[in-house]
């Protein structure tokens, strides 16, 4: 893998090397070729850009490797611009540096996925063993098996309990009092620890094992304790405590970049479609049916503060306030459209851009939903930490439609809710922004 590494940097330097060479009107700039690599390799070492990391994804591999490639070009572009008079134009520059940039990128996913099926047809696995036999750890063998990428080899499990031994999905390789002797006679690297299942004294010892025969040791958490949540670390002078990590929205800096995401994304909607398309289907809308355009309803938003939720009307104006259900009659031959394809839900941009609504987030229920849910479904306030979206991960996992009959589904939806709260990231963002498109244009049955 190393090897892989190395050669990743110098075949960038080389890739960078050759598009400046051709790409350059005059080839008297020795400087620039020295600051350019020196630049790119100094830059990649600090920025950790040289690494490829094979676990989150060639797509965050990629994104890393363009943070980097614009900093490059800023600096680049201000060393030749304050020492150098070039016959290039800005224009041709910026085409140059277009050329680079997909250049590299080639380069970095030849190399990344070279060094996946290098790690999947590894000879030279690292060997793993699971103390403790338990949902999670079983889980955790599942996952390492089918992903052989990863370059961990599970030999087995120990255990205690004799019955395990019945069971030929799990491979018991002995008792607690086997551990120590099999780690050393069979070379393993890495020592798993099922908590729940491993006493305090046991536990200590395994950690002092691990410690004076150089074998690393990891604790797996349980499944249904505190202990499942995100941790963050924190001292008292020397003592260290455990605490919940803060909402990814504490910080100033992420709702600052959510917030112009969301302000860029819903002026260009509302500009160069909303603006064309608005009047079309309100015109549609008011020959289909009577009743006004718009169907405003009351939502919970943001720390239960209620607002005005917006949606082209779909329904015939009735006294019948209760949730669409699958062929309702009250779905107008133009609502079944706008349902289908989601674009009676185009309007909530306005949401967006008066703040009331963001572009991902959990989907905003009725006043009376979060009444009634609140007592039935567990911490199913959690998902008023951050404003209602337009689309959501609880969407694109399927999660959608009726839930009046079905408590499982809306328990489903504040699971989906709640780890998009806990683990958000910009990228997170984008990533379900995609997938929401691409299901624009896949038949969608729960879309109705």
């Amino acid at each position: 893998m190393n090897k892989l590494l190395i050669t990743n940097i110098f075949g960038e330097l080389l890739t960078l090397s050759i598009c400046l060479l051709f790409g350059l009107s005059n080839s008297n700039h020795l400087d620039v070729f020295i600051f350019s690599n020196l630049t790119w390799f100094v830059g990649s070492i600090l920025t950790k850009n040289y690494y490829i990391n094979r676990l989150p994804g060639a797509i965050i591999n990629l994104i890393n490797l363009t943070k980097w490639f614009v900093l490059f070009y800023l600096l680049f572009f201000l060393y030749i611009k304050l020492f150098h008079e070039f016959n290039n134009s800005n224009f041709e520059l910026i085409k140059l540096f277009i050329i680079i940039y997909f250049a590299l990128i080639t380069w970095r996913l030849l190399v990344f996925y070279a060094l996946k099926i290098s790690l999947k047809n590894s000879r030279n696995k690292i060997n793993i063993i699971i103390a403790g036999v338990s949902v999670s750890s079983i889980h955790l063998k599942k996952f390492l098996d089918k992903r052989p990428q990863y370059n961990l080899n599970v030999l087995g499990f120990f255990s205690n309990n004799e019955h395990l031994n019945l069971d030929e999905s799990i491979h018991i390789l002995g008792n607690y009092d086997d551990i120590k002797p099999y780690c050393l006679s069979n070379k393993v690297s890495e020592i798993i620890c099922s908590v729940e299942k491993l006493e305090k004294k046991l536990l200590n010892s395994l950690i002092d094992f691990s410690e004076n025969n150089l074998i690393s040791i990891k604790l797996l958490p349980e499944t249904n304790d505190v202990y499942e949540r995100n941790f963050a670390t924190t001292f008292l002078e020397y003592i260290p405590l455990l605490i919940l990590r803060k909402n990814a929205f504490d910080e100033i800096s992420n709702k600052f970049i959510k917030r112009l995401f969301d302000i860029v994304f819903s002026v260009f909607i509302i500009v160069f479609v909303l603006s064309w398309l608005f009047p079309i289907i309100s015109l549609i809308i008011l020959l289909d049916s009577r009743g006004p355009v718009f169907f405003v309803q009351e939502r919970t938003g943001l720390l239960k503060k209620s607002f005005y939720c917006l949606k082209f009307r779909t329904m015939k104006i009735t006294n019948d306030n209760k949730q669409a259900t699958r062929n309702d009659w009250r779905v107008t031959r133009v609502g079944k459209f706008l349902r289908k394809t989601s674009l009676d839900e185009l309007p909530q941009f306005l949401n967006v851009l008066a703040g009331n609504m963001s572009l991902v987030g959990p989907r905003p229920h009725m006043v009376k939903h979060t009444e009634e849910y609140s007592q039935l479904v567990d911490k199913y306030m959690l998902r008023h930490l951050v404003k209602p979206g337009i689309t959501g991960l609880s969407q694109i996992m399927g999660y959608r439609g009726e839930t009046q009959h079905d408590l499982h589904l809306m328990k489903m939806r504040v699971r989906m809710d709640r780890f998009y709260i806990e683990n958000w990231s910009f990228y997170l963002d984008i990533k379900i922004v995609y997938a929401t498109v691409l299901m624009l244009f896949k038949n969608n049955e729960q879309a109705y």
